[in-house]
């Protein structure tokens, strides 16, 4: 469980962090910039040049992709119902679909169900909330922030998004051969993702909430840890599905929200002070919830 520990040291770094007066106000923002311009980018080509698909083994696939389109439509509905701003909308959007099935999730998975679960918890990850943080990610973020304001703009967003970018060349040259030492670049670029996001998130997560953040933050809560992996299991239990590959869809849809969708959110200014603390509080209390989704199935 060294990926957890590492994501807690750094968070508390960040809060630490906080309290000294002599560092630049638009540190957390650097760093920021730091991991959508380098590492996200770096992380993008290292782990798609690494992937080989199971035609075997689409079910973790298909149901990463239909549990964040359903938490997006119902954080959508949600929203409008209740007068959210596009900023709060837009944070929620990012942050509640995506959630942390890699760096968090395959150690969470491999800890509960066993090293055979983790092909499964794979593609859950890679086939599916990867790709849709550097797509779907980029077209909400950009949609949500007002920095496309007509559909030429919003395209523009998107193909300019530099994970999106990554994302791109990385399947394009999927045919070629990278050098042992370009990918070694790759890879401790990419291992400087998680730390670094932990750090910002911790010099911008506040333990006390503006009020307008309160609701959303317990929507989100809500629908991260407990509404969709509720959803998961009734359409796998309607299925007739109850398989290892399963086990993993659940625990996956049960994971916190996205280190990187909540950086998305805060560097696109989609109420960062929201997505901080859902990143964070979401983080904190999924130690107990998918334990309790594991007991559960």
């Amino acid at each position: 469980m060294s990926n957890l520990l590492v994501v807690l040291v750094c968070l508390a770094i960040g809060l630490l962090l906080q309290r000294n007066n002599r560092l630049p106000e638009a540190m957390a923002l650097s760093l920021n910039n730091y991991v959508i311009y380098v590492a996200l980018p770096a992380l993008v080509l290292f782990e798609i040049h690494q992937l080989t698909l199971d035609t075997r083994a689409l079910l973790p696939i298909v149901f990463a992709w239909l549990m964040m389109f359903a938490s997006a439509l119902f954080i959508w509905v949600f929203a409008k119902r209740a007068g959210w701003s596009r900023s709060i909308t837009g944070a929620l959007m990012l942050t509640v679909p995506l959630g942390n099935t890699g760096f968090l999730g395959i150690p969470l998975i491999e800890a509960l169900l066993g090293k055979e679960a983790i092909p499964y918890a794979i593609l859950y990850d890679q086939f599916g909330t990867f790709i849709a943080l550097n797509t779907y990610g980029s077209f909400i973020a950009a949609y949500y922030s007002g920095n496309a304001t007509s559909g030429k703009n919003l395209l523009n967003a998107i193909i300019s998004f530099p994970p999106f970018i990554a994302l791109i060349v990385a399947f394009i040259s999927l045919p070629l051969y990278f050098p042992t030492w370009f990918s070694t670049v790759l890879e401790k670029i990419s291992s400087t993702l998680v730390p670094v996001v932990m750090v910002a998130v911790g010099l911008q997560w506040r333990l006390r909430l503006e009020r307008e953040f309160v609701g959303p933050l317990a929507l989100g809560l809500i629908a991260t840890l407990v509404l969709t992996p509720m959803l998961a299991w009734i359409m796998l239990y309607l299925l007739g599905i109850n398989n290892l590959a399963a086990q993993v869809v659940v625990l996956e849809a049960a994971m916190p929200a996205m280190i990187s969708a909540g950086v998305l959110a805060i560097n696109y200014q989609l109420a960062p002070r929201l997505a901080s603390s859902l990143v964070g509080y979401s983080l904190l209390l999924s130690l107990a919830t998918v334990w309790a989704w594991r007991q559960f199935i």
